[in-house]
């Protein structure tokens, strides 16, 4: 009767507790692989349905940096595998990152924000600024298995202080993709660092290593690759059956370009080339200049 007892007790402290023991845990998983100090405003875990809330996530950079923040995110949703859990192994089913902004900072000094990232550590030339600076060690990859993950992104900030007074150029870039099959959540941070310098193009005002990121990625990019050759096929075979009525043809691969909005900006040129050459063909099979038709 007692083992009953304690084991409801231990019951109701569990579910009690669950949101506190939850959220220790996130920002402890936060820390480590970005090594920088962070907020958290709400965390909901439902037992029932197998998911995650969380709103008002908050990651600041670390002193030298006048007070600013990496990224901002109001809400993620976490689908987690409750069996795996119960066997010591974190399988996350699904997971979206609803990110109003993701911020690049230079200091005084010239460094970025990103240098200080731990799961970066590597990833990066030396350049003569961290050169002069022991390099902290990489972060040690946390195992885990995202089976999807969604990444959204408003906006990309940049915040240049090396000049003296703040200069901050702002792209907002509407970022949409999903992912599939990351198993450490270092690739999660570099993943989400990739797609918002790729997307906005500071990467070339910073002179930052897309190249040495991206070679740490391979296999996360499935499902942007697999929305780009659907998209690319689609397209084709839209040109295909309107060829005799090119603005048909216009207004139809609009149709497939806005669909796939949300796609890697990779996708939009893998699209766009389809369309051009699958024109190009149909051109030549007609013999009619592209936009002409017979009177």
């Amino acid at each position: 009767m007692k083992l009953v007892v304690l084991l409801v007790v231990a019951l109701v402290v569990l579910v009690l507790a669950r949101n506190v023991v939850v959220k220790a845990a996130v920002e402890n998983g936060v820390r480590m692989v970005t090594g920088m100090p962070l907020s958290l405003g709400k965390l909901d875990l439902n037992f029932q349905n197998s998911f995650v809330d969380l709103e008002d996530l908050v990651v600041k950079n670390p002193s030298g940096f006048h007070d600013t923040s990496l990224v901002e995110v109001p809400k993620i949703f976490v689908g987690y595998n409750l069996s795996d859990l119960l066997k010591g192994k974190v399988h996350l089913s699904d997971i979206q990152f609803d990110m109003k902004q993701f911020t690049v900072v230079k200091n005084a000094e010239g460094e970025l924000n990103l240098d200080r990232l731990k799961a970066l550590q590597g990833t990066q030339k030396v350049s003569a600024q961290t050169t002069q600076k022991k390099p902290e060690a990489p972060a040690k990859p946390m195992p885990i298995q995202i089976d999807r993950m969604r990444l959204k992104i408003g906006k990309v900030v940049y915040v240049d202080y090396s000049g003296g007074q703040p200069s901050t150029k702002e792209f907002r870039i509407h970022l949409d993709q999903s992912y599939e099959n990351i198993t450490d959540l270092n690739s999660v941070v570099r993943l989400i660092v990739l797609k918002a310098m790729m997307s906005s193009g500071i990467s070339n005002l910073v002179n930052f290593d897309i190249g040495g990121l991206e070679g740490t990625l391979t296999g996360a990019f499935g499902t942007s690759t697999k929305m780009a050759a659907q998209a690319a096929a689609k397209s084709l075979d839209l040109l295909k059956t309107t060829a005799g009525d090119p603005s048909a043809i216009a207004g139809q691969v609009g149709g497939v370009l806005q669909g796939t909005s949300g796609a890697a900006e990779s996708t939009v040129t893998t699209v766009t080339s389809g369309v051009k050459s699958a024109a190009s063909s149909l051109k030549n099979a007609l013999k009619l200049p592209f936009g002409k038709r017979d009177s």
